[in-house]
């Protein structure tokens, strides 16, 4: 896959990850985890799926023979050992449990276990990122620019949306929320370095999803700030501009990623 397509796979995975990890409800022994948002995430990594006993089991090679496995089941362990020393383990046949050695590593798996519920899904969220070559050249953010401008062009608030969100990605930029604010105004910032008590952000983007207008007033600005509000008020009034519009703040956000 290419850069966008990419990178639209990380915001997808990690949308994925916030929902599976919702999904889990505590304490333990009321546990429910979503089994088709943690296999969706599986779908994305080099573990394959097999079938064990009773068991759901989810596998990749580690080295010497160990394998990393999963369990999909409420639990959500993920092991390091063998497939056959998991089954024994989960699912005992009855024969087995005539061997001492056998009871004390059905009833401890400390010695194998490496996570469970929440941290076993960001283990395997993270395996899947580690499969997407994230890196990007001027020509990919080009690619984004041109998509951006495109969708101004055709009066397209989704393909605008898009290129937006994808610089968004890369770049930390969230939405911003102002009070009496009209509802077509949609804004969005990144947190300011050393930002303190009062939350800050750096690089106030508005967009106006009704006429489709982009606006980029450059630097720090506060939702808490009389000072800023006041602007993005005036500016709402049309009787404020921004410091770039258009597909220049498509050009603003390229050159802030290649400068990081």
């Amino acid at each position: 896959m290419g850069f966008k397509e990419n990178l639209k796979a990380k915001i997808h995975l990690d949308s994925l990850l916030r929902k599976a990890v919702h999904s889990i409800k505590e304490p333990p022994e009321k546990r429910l985890v979503d089994k088709q948002l943690t296999r969706e995430i599986l779908d994305m990594t080099d573990f394959e799926y097999r079938k064990g006993a009773n068991l759901h089991l989810y596998v990749r090679p580690l080295e010497n023979g160990i394998m990393e496995i999963l369990v999909l089941d409420n639990e959500l362990p993920i092991y390091h050992t063998t497939v056959a020393d998991v089954t024994l383990r989960k699912s005992p046949h009855w024969q087995d449990v005539f061997s001492i050695r056998n009871v004390r590593r059905i009833m401890n798996d400390q010695d194998i276990i490496v996570s469970r519920g929440k941290e076993s899904l960001k283990r395997v969220h993270a395996v899947a990122l580690g499969r997407l070559d994230l890196t990007y050249t001027r020509d990919d953010l080009d690619q984004l620019i041109r998509e951006g401008m495109t969708g101004l062009e055709q009066g397209s608030l989704a393909r605008v949306r898009e290129a937006l969100d994808l610089f968004f990605e890369l770049l930390g930029f969230q939405a911003v929320y102002f009070a009496s604010l009209e509802p077509d105004l949609q804004m969005f910032g990144r947190s300011a370095p050393e930002a303190g008590a009062a939350r800050s952000f750096e690089h106030l983007i508005i967009l106006n999803e009704k006429t489709l207008s982009l606006g980029l007033r450059k630097g720090a600005f506060s939702p808490t700030k009389n000072s800023d509000l006041e602007w993005v008020a005036l500016y709402a009034q049309k009787q404020k501009r921004a410091d770039l519009h258009g597909v220049e703040v498509f050009e603003f956000l390229a050159d802030l990623a290649l400068a990081q």
